[in-house]
């Protein structure tokens, strides 16, 4: 129908520009965060990309709902202001053209929605557990920060660099604070070096014009050694990874397990896909109430009715999760009012309802 065809147009148009633009703030603000944790040597500054990469499908979670709620929001406000909603009724058709619009889009978001919640959303978690992971177990050139001394985790060595450029790097600082493996105190200073990997993951570091200040036992003094190339071998270690939190979890593990929080991500996940149908659906409801009443005060209550949508689903979840309440309950419960209240907004203006209404109205007056 060509009616249809036109409002999904508008609606997808103004759907995918929303979607980049909180894609786009929800993105910055994310790297901002891990741009801070590479700048404090929390995490390498080569893994920066990949981790922005993967965090997009948790972003996308529930963004994609509120992507189409405000499309929906937005072009059908639009058409009533500019009466061209009035003119569709006055041409024969009804609210059932909206209707059909909002469920057509909605099946196409609600696609994608539960593609990201139920697979692509625990696959970039646990491969983002499994990049850090590595990159901790293997720092490698990545961990090196130029003009900073850098402290081992066991607290045994201490090492300065002071340039690096890619796999080279320039006056080169290592200190061996305590004994280790009947190594004694030593310091090893270097010009220059670089770095390179071997086919089994492994590091070779070489040195260039340095020397080794050793502390001896024997003898009050330092065993000094000077040569032209040092070459060392950092051993590559594996990290066997499994699927260890909710957020990393497939559907069929949730669903076969009991333990609270698993439940809880089990429903949250459901309601994600949910609410793209039951907010699409009291838009459609809400926003036919006050046509005239103004873009700012007619938006109002309908965002009103989605935040508190996701307050409610998201505190009952974090309270599911700790055994307080029943997921199954609790969560079904509000999606169920919510899908009751959207039918109930959408059927209210029809001709049974206000042949009911007037019923009810006539009996009141006698």
């Amino acid at each position: 129908m060509i009616i249809i065809r036109y409002l999904v147009r508008e609606t997808l148009k103004s759907q995918i520009a929303i979607l980049c633009i909180l894609l786009l703030i929800f993105f910055c603000q994310k790297m901002v965060r891990i741009l801070g944790a590479a700048v404090e040597g929390e995490m390498p500054t080569n893994l920066v990309l990949s981790l922005l990469g993967l965090g997009l499908p948790e972003l996308a979670q529930l963004i994609l709902p509120l992507s189409l709620f405000l499309a929906l929001l937005m072009t059908l406000t639009k058409l009533y202001n500019e009466s061209e909603i009035v003119v569709m009724h006055a041409c024969g058709l009804g609210k059932e053209s909206l209707i059909k619009t909002a469920m057509l889009l909605a099946c196409v978001t609600g696609f994608f929605a539960l593609i990201n919640a139920f697979w692509v959303c625990p696959w970039s978690s646990f491969y983002s557990a499994k990049v850090i992971a590595e990159a901790k177990a293997n720092p490698g050139l990545a961990s090196m920060v130029a003009g900073q001394f850098q402290t081992s985790k066991d607290g045994h060595y201490v090492l300065f660099i002071g340039d690096v450029q890619g796999k080279n790097f320039k006056d080169v600082f290592l200190a061996q604070i305590h004994p280790k493996n009947m190594q004694y105190p030593s310091i090893i200073v270097a010009d220059t070096g670089h770095l390179e990997v071997l086919p089994d993951g492994a590091h070779k570091v070489f040195l260039d014009t340095s020397a080794c200040y050793e502390s001896t036992v024997l003898l009050r003094g330092f065993r000094i050694t000077s040569f032209v190339d040092y070459e060392a071998i950092i051993g590559h270690q594996s990290v066997p990874l499994k699927p260890s939190n909710v957020e990393q979890a497939s559907m069929k593990t949730l669903w076969n397990s009991k333990e609270n929080d698993f439940r809880a991500e089990f429903h949250w996940r459901i309601t994600l896909v949910f609410s793209v149908f039951v907010m699409a659906l009291m838009v459609i409801g809400l926003i036919e109430l006050n046509p005239r009443q103004g873009r700012v005060l007619n938006m109002l209550p309908v965002m009103l009715l989605y935040l508190i949508f996701f307050l409610i689903q998201r505190t009952q979840r974090s309270e599911a999760a700790a055994g307080k309440i029943d997921p199954l309950i609790s969560l079904w419960i509000v999606n169920g009012f919510y899908l009751v209240l959207a039918i109930a907004l959408n059927i209210w203006d029809t001709l049974p309802m206000r042949r009911i209404r007037a019923r009810i109205t006539r009996q009141g007056e006698y």
